[in-house]
C-alpha cells in the first residue's frame, strides 16, 4: 500500500477525537492524524515518514504496553503523552495518543513549579522554613510569585489550621496602615465607634505575610520590631499592649540591604524578620521552567472554562524560550491566557506571543529613548552652565531672587549680600528695579 493510499483510506481518522499515528515494522510513521500533530506539538507534515525514535527518542521499540507513558522532545522541551498500540492485520501499528501527566508530582510544590535545579532549592527551603517558627524574608523581581512561596510556608507548617492573613505595606497610606496592621478602641479617632482588630489579632496562632515590607513606613518599623521580638502590639488608642502569637514572613522586591545602608529601613528589623531567607530566581534565570508552567497554565484554564485543552506548537514554545520575561512568571500566565483565547484552533501558535514580546520590546525601547532624551537635555543644560561666565550666572541668580521676592532687602538677605552690595552689582549689571 502507497503512503498517499494510505492518506486516502485513513481521511476519517481526522474526525475523531482520538489522536492516532500509524507505523510499519521499521517503526516508520505512515500517517498522522491532525489531533496526533496537535498532542504532539509537531506540525503533521514533519510527522509524515519520520521514524518513531526521531519522536519518541532511542527507546522507543515496537514491544509497547498499552497505557505506556512516552516522551516526546521539542526543541530541548519533553512532553509526556500516553499511548496504546494496537497491531492490525496488515502488520501495521497503530498508536492511539492522548496527553500525558503535563508534570511529575515531584515538580510542584502547593501550587509552584519548579523542573530547573534552581527551583528545587527553593523547594526545599520553603520545607525547612515550614518546619519552624523563624521570621521568613522571602525576596525576589515582581511577578516571581513571592506570595505563593509565603502560603506554600503556611501549608505546610503545623500553623495551617489557623489564618494567613496578607497585607501589602504599600497599598495603604501610613495613618491606615497602622489602624489596619494594630487595630483601635473606640473613640481612638474620629469616626472610630467601636473597637476594630488589627491583623497582628486576626493572624493569631496563624501567620502573617508583610508583601512588599520594603515599602514600610520608618515610623511604623519600631512597633513591627516590637511585635517581632516580644510578640506584643498596641491598639490605636490603647496604653496596655496585646500578647500575640504570629508567625511573620515578609516579602519584597527591593535590594532590602540597600535600604538599610541608606537608612530607609532599619538594620534591627532587617535582621529580625530575614532570620530565614528565600531568594526566588528569576524566570529567565531558569528557563527550565517556562514550559512546564504554561502547560499547567493550559491545563488550567481549559478546566476552568470547558472549552477544551490546546496545544503549544513548536514555533509556539522556541518563541516562549527566547523570552526573558521582564514580569517573571505572572507575565508568562498572561501571555498563555491570552494566546489560549486568541487561537481558534487547538493549535497555540507563535503569532500572540510575537505581537507581545514586539509591544514590550517597544515599550522598553520608548522608556529607554525618553530616559535618554531627559539625560541629553540635562548635559545641554550642564554644558550652557558652564559656557556662561561667573559674572553672567551671578547676574541671573540676582534676578530670580528679585523676581521671586519682589523686594532688595529679601532678595540681599536670600543671597547673603548688603542692599548696598546688591545696589552695586544692580548697576554694574544694568538692572532696573521699580
Amino acid at each position: 500500500m502507497s503512503i498517499n493510499a494510505l492518506q486516502i483510506d485513513c481521511r476519517f481518522l481526522d474526525a475523531l477525537s482520538d489522536a492516532i499515528l500509524i507505523y510499519d515494522k521499521d517503526l516508520t510513521i505512515l500517517y498522522a492524524s491532525g489531533p496526533a500533530a496537535e498532542i504532539l506539538g509537531i506540525e503533521r507534515e514533519t510527522l509524515m515518514l519520520k521514524n518513531c525514535k526521531d519522536i519518541f527518542g532511542e527507546d522507543f521499540s515496537d514491544e509497547i504496553q498499552p497505557h505506556s507513558i512516552l516522551e516526546t522532545k521539542i526543541s530541548e522541551i519533553k512532553r509526556k503523552v500516553k499511548v496504546t498500540k494496537i497491531v492490525t492485520p496488515d502488520n501495521f501499528n497503530i498508536l492511539i495518543i492522548s496527553p500525558g501527566p503535563v508534570i511529575e508530582e515531584q515538580d510542584i510544590l502547593e501550587g509552584i513549579v519548579g523542573v530547573s535545579k534552581k527551583m528545587k532549592e527553593v523547594f526545599e527551603l520553603i520545607k525547612i522554613s515550614a518546619r519552624s517558627d523563624a521570621p521568613t524574608l522571602i525576596t525576589g523581581e515582581t511577578g516571581t510569585g513571592k506570595e505563593l512561596v509565603a502560603e506554600a510556608i503556611h501549608k505546610l507548617s503545623s500553623r495551617k489550621e489557623n489564618p494567613l492573613v496578607k497585607v501589602n505595606c504599600s497599598a495603604l497610606p501610613e495613618n491606615l496602615l497602622e489602624s489596619e496592621l494594630f487595630g483601635y478602641k473606640k473613640g481612638a479617632f474620629t469616626g472610630a465607634d467601636k473597637d476594630k482588630p488589627g491583623k497582628f489579632e486576626i493572624a493569631n496562632k496563624g501567620t502573617l505575610f508583610l508583601d512588599e515590607i520594603g515599602d514600610l513606613p520608618l515610623s511604623l518599623q519600631p512597633k513591627i520590631l516590637r511585635a517581632v521580638e516580644k510578640g506584643e502590639i498596641e491598639k490605636l488608642g490603647e496604653t496596655k499592649p496585646i500578647k500575640v502569637d504570629v508567625r511573620i514572613i515578609s516579602a519584597t522586591n527591593k535590594d532590602i540591604e540597600k535600604e538599610v545602608s541608606e537608612g530607609k529601613f532599619r538594620a534591627d528589623l532587617y535582621f529580625r524578620i530575614s532570620v530565614f531567607r528565600i531568594h526566588i530566581p528569576p524566570l529567565r534565570e531558569r528557563k527550565e521552567d517556562i514550559i512546564p508552567i504554561a502547560e499547567l497554565v493550559l491545563e488550567k484554564i481549559s478546566k476552568k472554562y470547558g472549552l477544551g485543552r490546546k496545544f503549544l506548537t513548536k514555533r509556539a514554545i522556541e518563541e516562549l524560550m527566547e523570552w526573558d520575561y521582564p514580569g517573571n512568571v505572572r507575565e508568562l500566565e498572561n501571555i498563555i491566557e491570552r494566546a489560549y483565547f486568541m487561537s481558534k484552533t487547538k493549535n497555540i501558535s507563535e503569532d500572540v506571543i510575537r505581537e507581545h514580546k514586539k509591544l514590550s520590546k517597544a515599550i522598553k525601547n520608548n522608556n529607554l529613548n525618553n530616559g535618554k532624551n531627559g539625560e541629553e537635555e540635562k548635559t545641554r543644560e550642564n554644558a550652557s552652565d558652564k559656557l556662561k561666565s561667573k559674572s553672567e550666572i551671578e547676574k541671573e541668580k540676582i534676578l530670580e531672587s528679585l523676581i521671586k521676592h519682589g523686594s532688595i532687602s529679601k532678595a540681599a538677605k536670600e543671597l547673603n549680600m548688603s542692599r548696598v552690595t546688591i545696589w552695586r552689582k544692580m548697576k554694574k549689571y544694568g538692572i532696573e528695579w521699580k
